[in-house]
């Protein structure tokens, strides 16, 4: 081990004497000479004598520093000071004292001006395996050196060196330059930040000891997460506390929050965290406890948090860790335009029965049509940049299209024109030729009322079975078999070749739609399940192959969802997606095994 410890001189004087036997004289040379950095298992060696198991139970959350309250707030914001225990709303859950997992912990700093302080931090996977994330302001406060440490799976009562997977001493904190600590205005927006640790006393880096939470965009406003954390006060033992809830928006900023009790100082920087799978050991986390003067609201209550949106912002910042970058930015910040991209109310959006992409006004760029569960249909027309503009009713509320039961779009006619094809409730199937924003005009038949269609539950169209245009269907049926129907035109329903016998388990499929991932040139089907997870099928041989797109979430179970091609990319790979709620999103370059960037067209 180095007998130097973090802030010992890192030079000594040497005074060496020469004899100068032809003059008889004698000089003394002073010569600056470099002593050996501390090995980066020293370092750790020296954390663990540092931080006794007193030291670490001594720390208090970096909440806990005195400030004055804000002098504005949204609609709440918290008070840098223990939060309280006032009464929640019934109903409000309360979270659940554990163990807590590998990747989740607990950073201590000696430099804080009030003594040790503490905060959670999570273990992100990145090429280093060595990046922690965690509040902007957490990391603000460790910036000012000092003996700095993350200790996974923090245990009270334990030195450093007996936690269940060492310490890692921080290297580096890597903030966004425009945010302000505990900041109540746009910029607390960006109250994340990371850290790069080194490797604990045996040599180990982080994330091969603890394995690593995946960052993730948040996928949208309303999402179910658990939230992990370690209070400093209601907690004797300091245990993690844990919460599965569903995420609201935070209104005026690009915020969500989170309502569960028990969240008290020492929770900021706690993961937000989506499909979690205990056996492989990571998830998605889409957030952290952090945001409007530090992420919680005015009143002080510990059974409300908020969280920044992860979007671009916390990916660069991400990117600049990754590559031991300074983050700088030359613009200020700018808070994302709330104008809704797509026009209405999330109130009146909620009554979407089907949408349909196409480009329908001729201009080029894919537009939207959808089908209104009281028989209206509209058409918005895209601007080409995941926008959309006005709307023209192109059918009457009560009209026939009440009785519409599948609704897809393609090009049947071979005209390179959008088509329109429906399934109606006698299982009648039809399909519009060339539909243009003055409405719909030549109907071609293509199953009788009365027929075996009636049976088919979802359809969508793609280019399947071909590259050259979308005039393939990929039908689920009511008994759980799957067919595709290839070259569908106006003299047919084409060829059909089963996909799925009946009784599988697309039973389970709730809805479906055609979107055609980058480097592709052919269509997948991407299916919402019962369960709200998502995945995407190709063709492949007899059958069709998935992946994942989303675990199970109960919050996608009721939605509504079409794939086009509305960011003009050259291909229909931006899914759109309406909740229950009228809340629509667009998740623009939606690839193969994952969703695209979330972008809100309706606000909830």
């Amino acid at each position: 081990m180095s007998p130097f410890r973090p802030g010992w001189p890192r030079t000594r004087t040497l005074a060496i004497a020469l004899a100068m036997a032809a003059c008889g004289t004698t000089a003394t040379a002073t010569v600056a000479v470099a002593a050996p950095s501390p090995s980066p298992k020293s370092l750790a060696r020296a954390a663990e004598d540092y931080w006794t198991a007193e030291r670490m139970a001594a720390a208090k959350p970096v909440e806990a520093g005195p400030t004055a309250k804000p002098a504005g707030k949204p609609a709440s914001g918290l008070v840098q000071s223990p939060r309280s225990r006032i009464a929640a709303p019934a109903g409000t859950p309360q979270g659940v004292y554990g163990d807590g997992i590998p990747m989740v912990g607990t950073f201590f700093s000696s430099a804080g001006p009030a003594g040790a302080t503490y905060c959670t931090a999570s273990v992100v996977q990145s090429a280093g395996r060595n990046l922690v994330l965690t509040a902007g302001h957490c990391a603000k406060s460790m910036a000012d050196g000092g003996q700095r440490i993350f200790v996974p799976q923090y245990r009270k009562g334990k030195d450093a060196a007996n936690q269940p997977y060492g310490v890692f001493p921080v290297d580096k904190v890597f903030v966004d330059p425009r945010y302000t600590k505990n900041s109540t205005g746009p910029d607390s927006n960006l109250d994340f930040a990371f850290a790069r640790v080194g490797v604990n006393a045996q040599g180990a880096k982080v994330e091969d000891r603890t394995g690593g939470l995946r960052l993730t965009s948040t996928p949208r406003w309303t999402s179910t997460v658990n939230v992990l954390g370690y209070p400093g006060s209601h907690n004797p033992d300091q245990r993690a506390i844990g919460c599965t809830v569903p995420t609201t928006r935070l209104p005026g900023y690009r915020q969500m929050q989170m309502k569960c009790g028990g969240y008290y100082g020492g929770v900021s920087g706690s993961p937000w965290i989506t499909n979690y799978d205990a056996k492989s050991g990571t998830g998605d986390v889409v957030g952290n406890v952090g945001g409007w003067y530090g992420g919680g609201d005015a009143a002080n209550d510990d059974w409300v948090s908020y969280s920044p949106v992860y979007d671009h912002e916390i990916q660069d910042l991400y990117q600049d860790a990754v590559a031991d970058r300074t983050p700088v930015r030359a613009a200020a910040y700018q808070q994302p335009s709330d104008a809704g991209r797509l026009p209405g109310a999330a109130s009146t959006w909620s009554h979407a029965s089907y949408t349909v992409p196409g480009d329908f006004t001729g201009d080029g760029r894919e537009d939207l049509m959808t089908v209104w569960s009281d028989g209206e249909v509209s058409l918005y027309a895209g601007d080409g940049a995941g926008g959309f503009s006005g709307e023209k009713q192109l059918a009457k509320p009560k009209s026939y299209w009440t009785r519409a039961r599948a609704v897809t779009s393609g090009d049947f006619s071979g005209s390179g024109l959008p088509d329109v094809l429906v399934r109606w409730d006698t299982g009648k199937v039809s399909y519009y030729e060339d539909v243009t924003a003055a409405g719909f005009a030549k109907e071609y038949t293509l199953a009788s009322a009365g027929s075996a269609w009636k049976g088919a539950v979802q359809i969508t169209a793609g280019r399947f079975n071909s590259a050259q245009k979308a005039n393939d269907l990929i039908v689920r049926w009511a008994d759980g078999k799957v067919t595709l129907e290839s070259g569908v035109s106006a003299s047919g329903l084409g060829t059909e070749r089963k996909l799925a016998d009946s009784g599988s388990f697309w039973r389970n499929s709730a809805s479906l739609t055609a979107l055609q991932p980058s480097g592709q040139d052919r269509s997948n089907v991407v299916v919402r399940w019962s369960d709200g997870s998502l995945g995407s099928f190709a063709l492949s041989g007899s059958g069709l192959s998935g992946t994942r797109l989303q675990a199970p979430n109960a919050s996608w179970t009721q939605t509504v969802m079409t794939a086009g091609d509305f960011s003009s990319s050259g291909r229909r790979d931006d899914l759109v997606v309406r909740w229950s709620n009228g809340e629509t999103s667009l998740y623009d370059g939606t690839a193969q095994g994952a969703l695209g960037t979330w972008t809100p067209l309706v606000q909830p």
